[in-house]
């Protein structure tokens, strides 16, 4: 490539290279393996990464590469949020130490979700040395969602030396710029998160998002060095547990005016919610799924609401309403007929519209959701009830409600948000949301299921 075909530094946006070179020791490894042949793998992924750090900026890239080698039970570094977000590609280098990494799986997992929820991010698997695709399925890494829709890239070579390194990284470089063009920036929902909650925060001092900053756990030296404060604060929020989260929002709402308390606490509430729940549900709203009915084991509406907002990352080209229960001594079609006029109500439709004309009028809208409490009728009810709305109003997404021990969790047709929502993970979402939501006066008790 001529010098005058080289487009400028990060023209084709941001690249993040997530990969495992913590050393380990022997007891680390898994079977079969041997700390040799583990040191040969770092030497080769040092020399990959190099490589990558070389080429990429030469076709219009900016790398990102996490220069701290993470101990097991360090927490993870929050700011490394804002590079996932923000990149434009993510090259997922899988070695045998990736495999097993708490740290490759989160920043997978927040990838896939991007994908998920429509971010133009290209996340770009590669399978390093003799790993395979089966390898990656029955490891940690194979759990994250999303993962085993992406093409990995296997490399011709795939010898731990130097000239492998080199071919590799030739061989990444050139994917990466046949599938990203130049300038090329389309919406991203979640960088628009960001930029409500960082907008909402953009009044408050540097001490106190310094002390919001810390309490959420960012390394004070790191902090100094972000310049884009706020943005990097809302990034590291979606990394948050549920507790710090709130911990950081006490700091910031005493220099938050009514407004601004009640938005940002809006935004953040539904971050109770996993990102591998959240996956699941916008999974469901896709033309594809087997499926468009998800369930959570509660009867707290607010909850279900919560987790269609982590889903859609609050966009409001995604409605999302609730119903009342499925409830009383009513027929099928009488359950039909209200929940269906409530749903016409509720999205500015007329009772005189027809499937087709509901579709027509839905199309400036990427999907619906409704949240339904379904643990006061039979099963079977409920499921005829989910389907007869389904065919009524085409892209609805129904969140079904009901007690974890539930006859309708029984019948095994309806796929959970959550693999186990015990009543410790609802009693922790359920205090989460009261007390967000007290700092900006609208006071729920944590029993409340309204």
């Amino acid at each position: 490539m001529s010098s005058l075909s080289v487009p400028p530094l990060g023209e084709r946006g941001m690249v993040f290279l997530s990969h495992s070179s913590r050393p380990r020791q022997q007891h680390e490894l898994g079977t079969g393996d041997t700390l040799q042949r583990h040191k040969h793998r770092k030497i080769y992924l040092k020399r990959l990464l190099e490589a990558l750090d070389d080429r990429l900026p030469g076709i219009g890239f900016q790398t990102w590469l996490d220069q701290q080698d993470l101990e097991a039970g360090e927490s993870f570094d929050t700011l490394i949020y804002d590079a996932l977000i923000r990149c434009r590609a993510a090259v997922i280098l899988i070695d045998r130490d990736a495999l097993d990494s708490d740290y490759v799986r989160t920043e997978a997992t927040i990838l896939t979700f991007r994908r998920a929820v429509g971010d133009p991010v290209h996340v770009l698997p590669v399978l390093l040395g003799d790993v395979t695709d089966r390898d990656v399925s029955a490891s940690k890494l194979g759990t994250c969602p999303g993962l085993d829709t992406l093409l990995p890239l296997r490399p011709a070579n795939r010898k731990p030396n130097g000239p492998a390194a080199l071919s590799t990284a030739d061989e990444i470089s050139q994917a990466l710029e046949e599938s990203i063009a130049p300038g090329d920036d389309p919406d991203s929902p979640t960088q628009r998160w960001i930029d409500n909650v960082s907008s909402y925060l953009s009044c408050v001092s540097d001490e106190a998002l310094r002390r919001a900053a810390k309490a959420i756990g960012v390394d004070p030296h790191a902090w100094q060095r972000t310049l884009r404060k706020p943005q990097a604060l809302a990034a590291a929020f979606l990394s948050c547990e549920p507790a710090l989260v709130y911990r950081a929002l006490q700091e910031l709402v005493p220099q938050l005016d009514p407004y601004r308390i009640t938005q940002a606490v809006r935004h953040v509430r539904p971050l109770w919610v996993e990102l591998d729940a959240a996956q699941v549900v916008r999974a469901a709203g896709t033309p594809s799924a087997r499926d468009h009915v998800v369930g959570l084991s509660t009867r707290a509406l607010r909850l279900g609401v919560n987790l269609a907002e982590r889903a859609t990352t609050g966009d409001l080209q995604f409605p999302i309403h609730t119903l009342p229960e499925i409830t009383g001594e009513d027929t099928i079609n009488e359950l039909v007929e209200r929940c269906d006029r409530m749903l016409r109500d509720a999205l500015n439709l007329s009772h005189h519209d027809t499937p087709q004309q509901i579709a027509a009028q839905l199309t400036d809208m990427k999907g619906t959701y409704v949240v339904l409490r379904c643990d006061a009728a039979d099963p079977r009810t409920s499921r005829a009830v989910m389907n007869e709305l389904r065919l009524r109003f085409p892209g609805l997404v129904v969140v079904a409600l009901a007690p974890a021990n539930h006859r309708l969790w029984k019948t095994g047709d309806i796929r959970p948000a959550y693999e186990s929502f015990t009543q410790d993970k609802e009693r922790i979402a359920r205090k989460y949301v009261s007390d967000t939501s007290k700092l900006a006066n609208d006071l729920i008790k944590v029993d409340s299921d309204d």
